[in-house]
């Protein structure tokens, strides 16, 4: 069978999908990947696919599963979600429409379980998630940019930033945006919302004290540089206009926030799960917490670092650290989290799929698009980039919607896969079409 996996944000999804296609490419499997025109290929297609659902859309799930085919749920969201039951009822809104919800750890398992019919519990699989199995130390020299090197040394400060009271569409426009789309109702519940505009509140409390910080680390290693890098969907001008006249910090989030973190020195958040990252990664990891609030910081996050509540402790503790210094993850507090810890996620996950596979269903591959379908993919993507141009909220929200998944040459994902397996050469050769604009389709070299 085809496999086919939407991917909504390039940079927190595309490395962990591509090497799942790999571990599905070991299996037989063919994948087909990408922005948008994966589900216009599926739906159109009305043949049997193995769809890794990430959005919760039923009615994509629906026509999946009466086309013959079987819907894997994977999805992306951050780990601080698993510990609101309101999330989790929200994303079990598929259970209907769905052959298996693939869980991040036995924690994640226990608590979707816990809001299910118990006829439903046997879907939820611990499997991991895949994007995690590259944020392991084996997997620094995939993310070494040298390009970043060249800039800013291997000596740099990272301060990574996640405050949705930020976002750059305004934080009021972003959630009235999500209460209008489908698969994100909850929005539209008063005790959420509620909830969630007291986290904001929190997080604005927090946004100059960070940008103080970055002030004080400049000063203080003045030779060294302070990069401070938000969520994607933060507005940069704020950090920029608090910080433009110190000429060693930067604030800067293009490429992967793994490709910031392979090469910084330390990395600093409050409670964003790029800490994590880092922390998986080897990095030394600082927790600046200049207020705290247990209810309204992220969970599990909020908690992972060395804890500082003043900037000078921030530059003490980095100024104790010993050139090229990893650190190793906490183990047995992250392994209810995070089955990647014991196994690959990719490897369980394609397992999964071949299973699903070895009914005999068709494999199919679909094709590149024709020259008039290619246009009009061009033509939408041209009138996005003309429409980014414009002044005010409209212009930032087409750019937001651009930053999520920027054009990829194949060169780009065939380079990629090629890093990836010459760190896994046990995985097979594939070979890659581009087949629309953002769009791919991976399978085993013939």
């Amino acid at each position: 069978m085809l496999c086919a996996i939407p991917i909504e944000i390039a940079m927190r999804e595309l490395d962990g999908m591509l090497h799942l296609s790999l571990h599905l490419a070991a299996r037989g499997l063919p994948t087909l990947l990408g922005e948008r025109m994966v589900n216009r290929y599926v739906l159109s297609s009305g043949k049997p696919v193995i769809y890794f659902d990430s959005d919760q859309d039923v009615s994509v799930n629906e026509a999946v599963l009466a086309a013959g085919g079987e819907v894997v749920n994977l999805n992306p969201e951050g780990l601080n979600q698993w510990d609101r039951a309101e999330i989790v009822d929200n994303h079990l809104r598929i259970l209907p429409c769905v052959s298996r919800i693939c869980a991040w750890g036995e924690h994640q398992a226990r608590l979707m379980r816990s809001r299910m019919p118990s006829d439903k519990a046997g879907l939820v699989t611990v499997t991991g998630y895949p994007s995690f199995d590259l944020a392991n130390r084996r997997f620094l020299p995939y993310y070494r940019d040298e390009s970043l090197v060249r800039l800013h040394g291997e000596d740099y400060i990272l301060i990574n930033t996640s405050f949705t009271c930020n976002h750059v569409m305004g934080f009021e426009h972003y959630i009235a945006m999500l209460g209008r789309m489908k698969e994100w109702r909850i929005y539209k519940d008063e005790q959420f919302i509620t909830f969630k505009r007291r986290a904001a509140e929190y997080q604005r409390r927090l946004l100059e004290p960070f940008a103080l910080l970055a002030r004080h680390l400049a000063t203080r290693f003045p030779g060294r540089h302070v990069i401070i890098r938000p969520h994607p969907v933060e507005n940069m001008d704020f950090y920029r206009e608090r910080t433009s006249d110190l000429p060693n910090v930067f604030v800067d989030r293009s490429g992967s926030v793994r490709n910031w973190i392979a090469t910084a020195q330390a990395v600093i958040h409050h409670d964003c799960t790029t800490g994590l990252e880092a922390l998986l990664m080897g990095k030394p990891l600082i927790q600046y917490r200049p207020i705290f609030d247990a209810e309204l910081a992220a969970p599990i996050v909020s908690g992972l670092g060395e804890p500082a509540e003043t900037q000078e402790a921030v530059a003490d503790i980095i100024a104790g650290l010993q050139p090229g210094a990893l650190v190793t993850p906490p183990g047995g507090l992250l392994a209810p989290y995070f089955a990647n810890l014991e196994r690959s996620a990719a490897w369980s996950i394609a397992e999964i799929a071949s299973g699903y596979a070895a009914d005999g269903r068709e494999t199919w591959a679909p094709q590149p698009l024709g020259a008039w379908e290619a246009i009009k993919c061009w033509r939408k993507y041209v009138s996005k980039l003309i429409r980014a141009r414009q002044p005010g909220r409209n212009g930032r929200k087409v750019r937001y919607a651009l930053a999520k998944f920027p054009r990829l040459p194949v060169a780009e994902v065939q380079n990629r896969i090629s890093r990836l397996a010459a760190i896994q050469p046990e995985l097979p050769p594939v070979s890659v079409t581009r087949l629309a604009l953002n769009t791919y389709l991976v399978r085993p070299a013939a």
